[in-house]
């Protein structure tokens, strides 16, 4: 049985005496660093009205509703689809890479801390590039599901949408039996998407113990898996509660954070609002750059610390079947 409070001090010890670890936290949640530093200037260079749901309301009612003229030809706009999809899924990638490295660095730092082993940034990071094959085999097999349950929403999708011009084409079917089809096509696509999220929750959260089992133990991709299984057979109660407190804590935490930016949001709006050209505009933005930067830092101490929780949780569970 974990002594729940016993890790938690343990953790915070951790993560308070190698601060290191907060930067690989930050790296945990460079997504929501990014998109928060670059939140101002976007403000700045986004016009006010494109940003109020209120103004759109009065441009469609007013029937002056327009879009702007784009000029391109059909292979510029086409270049312009591919680039974006090419930068989105390079973005994308790197993206998983740098997490999942940091998460490895994360846990190897707390392995070597709990076997006694002072841990260092460098080697806590080459650790977590070494995970990374492993990790990314893990990944892919654990998320697996979903990626075939989003192509059985598309061939539904798609099932539908060809079924119903089939019978709106080529026979006489009645407008009852057209809505019909197209209410239960959608409405089949509607319940596998709710599935979705919580079939998400379950296999990140098995993910997270099957990242640790490869770590800790030196297991191969089929043998962490399987034993991960195991582990959660055996300990699936107390690893339940710990999954509500480490995650409940981390939502509550990063919503309380998340407030600390409102005030200067308030306050800064209006300079904002003014461009980045004047002094004020300038001013303003550096204010939520640096309040962007030290919420991104706090939320990154919970990511270190939920991590490192995790891992010794789990290097205490397998331990003991």
């Amino acid at each position: 049985m974990i002594d729940i409070g016993a890790l938690f001090s343990q953790s915070l010890q951790l993560v308070w005496r190698r601060k290191f670890l907060w930067l690989l936290g930050l790296l945990m949640g460079v997504n929501g660093l990014v998109f928060s530093l670059l939140r101002p200037f976007l403000r700045a260079a986004i016009p006010p009205e494109w940003l109020s749901l209120y103004a759109w309301m009065e441009k469609l009612q007013s029937g002056s509703f327009q879009l702007p003229a784009l000029n391109l030809t059909t292979a510029e706009l086409w270049r312009y689809i591919l680039l974006g999809s090419v930068g989105l899924f390079v973005y994308v990638v790197l993206f998983w890479v740098i997490v999942t490295v940091a998460e490895g660095a994360l846990i190897g730092a707390a392995i070597e801390e709990s076997a006694a082993r002072p841990s260092r940034l460098a080697h806590s990071i080459r650790l977590g590039l070494g995970y990374l094959p492993r990790f990314a085999a893990i990944d892919a097999a654990v998320f697996l599901p979903i990626f075939l349950l989003a192509l059985l929403m598309m061939a539904v999708a798609l099932a539908d949408t060809l079924f119903l011009a089939y019978l709106t084409l080529e026979t006489e079917a009645t407008a009852t039996t057209a809505v019909t089809i197209y209410v239960v096509g959608w409405l089949c696509v509607l319940g596998l998407g709710c599935c979705i999220p919580p079939l998400t929750l379950v296999l990140i959260w098995y993910r997270t113990l099957a990242f640790r089992d490869a770590a800790l133990l030196g297991h191969g991709v089929r043998e962490a898996m399987r034993h991960t299984r195991q582990v959660i057979r055996q300990h699936f109660g107390e690893l339940l509660a710990l999954a509500v407190l480490l995650y409940g804590l981390s939502y509550v935490l990063g919503w309380l954070f998340s407030l600390l930016t409102l005030p200067v949001l308030a306050l800064t709006a209006v300079p904002l609002a003014a461009g980045s050209s004047s002094l004020a505009g300038i001013l303003a933005a550096g204010l939520n750059l640096l309040v962007s930067l030290l919420v991104a830092l706090l939320k990154g101490v919970v990511h270190a610390f939920t991590a490192v929780a995790w891992t010794l949780a789990y290097r205490e569970l397998s331990r003991h079947p």
